[in-house]
């Protein structure tokens, strides 16, 4: 789906699509002051705003507009093809395209498994990180060959006696034999 938002600084563009849908520049009440106008809004007739938003001139909405370095974030169309209310104003250096980082090669199995069917793309890599991302691959596929060793032979010296007591319960159950009884820490009062 294409994106359908335009982002402008220019003043007529942003009054031109305010009075198409009929909103007037507005601010936020009791967001400013006598030399500040505060958060800068379009009130739409008919919407909410009526009680939260306040008139104000279009001198001073792009004056402030401008002296902050603000830009409208606006949608002429919905996806369906009607007009859209859609707007937002936003700083203008969000606004900026940003620049992206080169794409990296993919550090995954098909990666590997790629380059492996490609020798000469491999050879002419030729890197330090090229063979590191081979070694890398090749542990990992002998670790998912390695055979398990059940939770019953891996009783160690280390656990707890909790532990311990938890692994005996499991290896009975799979011989199907009784779980042994739990010993009381506690002395029995007579």
């Amino acid at each position: 789906m294409p994106n359908l938002s335009k982002t402008t600084k220019d003043h007529n563009v942003i009054r031109s699509w305010a009075e198409a849908r009929g909103a007037k520049p507005s601010h936020v009440k009791r967001t400013g002051s006598t030399e500040d106008v505060g958060i800068l809004r379009f009130d739409f007739a008919g919407y909410s705003g009526e009680e939260t938003l306040e008139p104000i001139t279009w001198e001073q909405f792009f004056e402030k507009l401008d002296e902050r370095n603000l830009a409208l974030l606006y949608e002429e169309e919905t996806s369906g093809g009607q007009r859209s209310n859609f707007n937002k104003i936003v700083s203008s250096e969000t606004t900026a395209p940003a620049k992206r980082p080169a794409a990296r090669k993919p550090a995954s199995k098909k990666a590997a498994v790629r380059n492996r069917l490609r020798p000469a793309a491999n050879k002419a890599a030729g890197t330090k990180k090229s063979a590191t991302k081979k070694s890398a691959a090749k542990k990992s596929a002998a670790k998912k060959s390695a055979p398990k060793k059940s939770a019953a032979k891996t009783t160690s010296a280390s656990k707890s006696p909790i532990k311990k007591a938890a692994a005996k319960k499991t290896s009975a159950r799979a011989r199907g034999k009784k779980a042994p009884a739990k010993k009381s820490r506690h002395r029995r009062r007579r």
